[in-house]
């Protein structure tokens, strides 16, 4: 938005909104750029966006899962997208999952995945969507094979391995991420 724009519908002058503008870019919370002709740009930054608790999430360190270590919080960065999380690239897209095959893995049901579309043979224990073309049916287990025998293996031993020809399963993409509700997981 432009600084003129923004004095407007503030209803201020240019010159009052001139000393705030540059108080919140000391403070990072706004980005300024002067454009001849047209005046003075103004952008919120990730940290505006956090004050204003805009959909930005602050990643404020780590937490061990082993050993215990030293807390401290600290705002490292700050997540507003997806891609600032996971390794999303054009193309991929989100499955809601459904069922409970996958929860050795930590895959709820209502959780989602981020799936990669790929099609041919994928690398041994890759978590993948198969289509099951005679079936009409796909679901979401790790690829194995043996000869020509594809293994889709659920990650919960309550179901056993499907086991078809390997020419008779369709991978239609691998999972590259997983975002869950861990308060699914209480329920259980």
């Amino acid at each position: 938005m432009w600084a003129a724009e923004l004095a407007a519908r503030l209803g201020m002058s240019r010159q009052g909104i001139r000393g705030h503008l540059r108080a919140l870019a000391s403070k990072g919370f706004v980005r300024l750029t002067s454009r001849p002709r047209h005046g003075t740009l103004v952008e919120l930054t990730l940290e505006g966006r956090a004050a204003l608790r805009l959909g930005v999430l602050p990643v404020v360190g780590e937490i061990a899962a082993g050993t215990p270590t030293l807390a401290e919080e600290q705002v490292e960065a700050y997540a507003e997208r997806l891609t600032d999380l996971l390794p999303v690239e054009p193309g991929d897209f989100l499955l809601r999952v459904t069922g409970d095959s996958m929860v050795g893995v930590g895959i709820f049901p209502g959780d989602y995945v981020v799936v990669r579309p790929f099609s041919g043979t994928p690398e041994v224990g890759t978590i993948v969507v198969a289509l099951l073309p005679e079936e009409n049916t796909a679901t979401l287990k790790r690829f194995f094979h043996e000869g020509d025998t594809a293994v889709l293996r659920s990650e919960n031993p309550v179901y056993p391995p499907i086991r078809l020809p390997l020419e008779a399963v369709r991978i239609q993409g691998y999972v590259v991420g997983h975002l869950g509700d861990p308060r699914r997981r209480l329920k259980r």
